[in-house]
């Protein structure tokens, strides 16, 4: 069943049905080997739709590297981040072809085609850095955050003039490598310039998530008070006190405004707090916000 027997001279529709079956079946954590079983056949079926590469559909092409992608991430949640590697990295071989096939074709890297592909590709290397780092391999994290940067800088130069989706994802990628960057310096202390690095990779993260703010969009403030909490840390690490302060006062007041749905970032304002206030020599006081672990 899940060979090329059960997918052999699958249409279009029949694909597209595989894919969202699977897609729906990853989002129940009690689903998710009938998921990972069913995305074995999805990928398959693509594979044979892409076969062929004078008659390959370029949807066809992206929807085979967003099953590759989406199941490298189920294995990750599901413990098996070092197979994820594989299909995670071969998505990211195929959206990097299909996004040089758009570039190719000219058009503003703005429009739909290019933002839309650039921001799958991004997104795309961004997640398989965070499955390596699943798998214990920080620094093949950081190489892979560092390629989702660069990625992005040599297609639109300036990360704010480029469109919606490259945008969010340039955020992601930024914030996750600040968070990356945060890691090591705290595990590794003696990378001397690992804080700054840091703070300089959030500072951007907090640009372009400022900008994307929108209250039709609720997870664009969740995202900006995660980078907030971030961005303290390391504001904290580099001595930039007051600068800290400032941006936690930011960050709590999207949190208030979150409510439950802010745990995530309030435990990160609520870590950055707590080393302001270890460095200043103050107690760290009561939780004021009502701050909640995750």
């Amino acid at each position: 069943m899940a060979g090329a027997e059960g997918v052999r001279g699958l249409g279009p529709d029949e694909r597209d049905g595989l894919y969202e079956r699977a897609r729906e079946l990853s989002q129940r954590q009690d689903a998710w080997a009938e998921a990972d079983r069913l995305w074995v056949r999805v990928i398959e079926a693509y594979r044979q739709a892409v076969r062929d590469p004078g008659r390959a559909d370029r949807r066809d092409q992206q929807q085979l590297a967003r099953a590759l992608w989406r199941r490298g991430m189920l294995l990750s949640a599901h413990g098996r981040s070092a197979e994820g590697m594989a299909p995670g990295g071969e998505a990211v071989a195929i959206f990097e072809r299909v996004y040089d096939a758009v570039a190719a074709e000219g058009g503003s890297v703005t429009g739909p085609p290019r933002d839309g592909a650039l921001a799958e590709l991004i997104t795309a290397l961004v997640d398989l850095a965070e499955i390596a780092f699943s798998a214990g391999q920080p620094a093949t994290r950081r190489d892979l955050l560092d390629r989702a940067v660069a990625v992005g800088l040599t297609a639109v130069g300036d990360p704010p003039s480029a469109g919606r989706r490259t945008r969010e994802a340039m955020g992601t990628a930024y914030h996750n490598q600040a968070t990356a960057l945060l890691h090591r310096h705290l595990t590794r202390p003696s990378a001397a310039d690992g804080a700054r690095e840091a703070a300089l990779a959030a500072s951007r993260a907090c640009e372009l998530r400022q900008q994307l703010l929108d209250v039709t969009r609720p997870l664009s403030f969740w995202e900006m008070a995660n980078t907030y909490g971030v961005y303290a840390q390391c504001l904290v690490l580099i001595r930039d006190f007051d600068r800290a302060a400032m941006v936690l006062a930011l960050g709590n007041r999207f949190v208030q405004e979150l409510g439950s749905a802010g745990e995530q970032p309030a435990q990160n304002l609520r870590v950055a707090a707590a080393m302001l206030a270890r460095e200043r020599g103050e107690p760290a006081g009561p939780r004021r916000w009502g701050w909640r672990r995750r």
